[in-house]
């Protein structure tokens, strides 16, 4: 059982926890897959059961050991722990981007069966934006719901940010290789390339 994975009573109370401790920034997610009730309606529940499973598992693979993720339905709540609105902003940006570029075959009915999902993700953090449980919920909701508005298949944060793109170039073959890999470990190719920059940083600190 991978102990990241709570009832959300749970994460609520690490949160109200972290709060009473002032142990932070941190930040809560509130994400939900795009037309899911439209993928229920054409392929059936047990289809959509798998479809949940899945992002579950690409959540787990892209999130740190010391975050927690509730999930409820459709909806995933994750605690994104000593993360403030833009970093935790960038990590579900990649998980986001991720699952809009690719399309993933899923066991069904004794079968493989291609589906394209994207997520709508709300963020909001503390202190920035509430100082209890109750309004980070209310407040990451409300970005949610903004996301949705705005089109679905996008991160919102409580408001407005100014996001700066560092852009890097690489070959084809690399580009090709790493978004291969990237599907393989159901990891984003932006967490691959941190633990590569890691390693460079184990490899050559003094």
């Amino acid at each position: 059982m991978d102990k990241r994975i709570v009832p959300k009573e749970v994460l609520v109370a690490k949160i109200k926890e972290f709060i009473a401790t002032q142990d932070g920034p941190f930040s809560i997610a509130v994400v939900d897959i795009d037309n899911f009730s439209a993928i229920n309606e054409a392929h059936g529940v047990q289809f959509g059961n798998a479809v949940i499973k899945k992002l579950t598992s690409i959540f787990k693979q892209n999130i740190s050991s010391i975050d927690k993720m509730a999930k409820r339905g459709d909806e995933f709540n994750i605690l994104l722990v000593r993360k403030g609105a833009e970093r935790s902003f960038m990590e579900m940006e990649e998980i986001r981007r991720y699952l809009s570029d690719n399309i993933f075959s899923l066991a069904y009915k004794n079968k493989a069966e291609d589906i394209y999902v994207t997520l709508s993700c709300g963020i909001a953090s503390y202190p920035r934006d509430a100082k209890n449980a109750v309004e980070l919920f209310r407040v990451a909701d409300s970005a949610m719901f903004r996301a949705k508005k705005l089109g679905k298949n996008r991160v919102c944060l409580s408001e407005a940010e100014s996001m700066v793109l560092k852009s890097s170039y690489f070959t084809k073959t690399q580009v090709d290789r790493l978004a291969e890999l990237s599907k393989d470990l159901e990891k984003t190719e932006a967490f691959l390339l941190r633990e590569a920059v890691d390693d460079l940083f184990k490899k050559y600190s003094r």
